[in-house]
């Protein structure tokens, strides 16, 4: 069991990504956007963060830039579904330079979600 957060501004997103997560017995932490998931991350020690990158207040290449500054950072798998200005391919390279471990297209099957945290927690479950 790890203990995961979850930040993404849209909620039918983080609702079925926390639901799935915590079917799968992790401790899971949902933020609806990166400014509420620093805050989170300041005050407690998370083994994952999923983070979306398109978002409002704090989006998530700001998350990893914070991330990066941690010495015992927690995992990072990166989603995004690119923008309207932004391609989505460029997103997650960025992402995967800055800090992520592990970069994801949205929408994201639960398969591939499970695959990528089982991997980027090195866990075989």
């Amino acid at each position: 069991m790890a203990r995961i957060l979850v930040i993404d501004d849209d909620v039918q997103v983080l609702k079925v990504l926390v639901s799935y997560l915590e079917k799968s017995r992790h401790e899971v932490t949902a933020a609806s956007n990166g400014k509420v998931g620093i805050d989170l991350l300041t005050h407690r020690q998370f083994d994952l963060v999923i983070t979306d990158i398109i978002m409002p207040e704090k989006d998530g290449i700001e998350v990893l830039l914070w991330l990066r500054t941690m010495p015992n950072r927690p995992k990072i798998i990166a989603i995004s579904g690119g923008s309207a200005s932004l391609d989505q391919e460029y997103l997650l390279r960025l992402s995967k330079d800055i800090a992520a471990d592990k970069e994801l297209q949205k929408p994201v099957d639960l398969v591939t979600l499970t695959n990528a945290v089982r991997e980027v927690l090195g866990t075989g479950e």
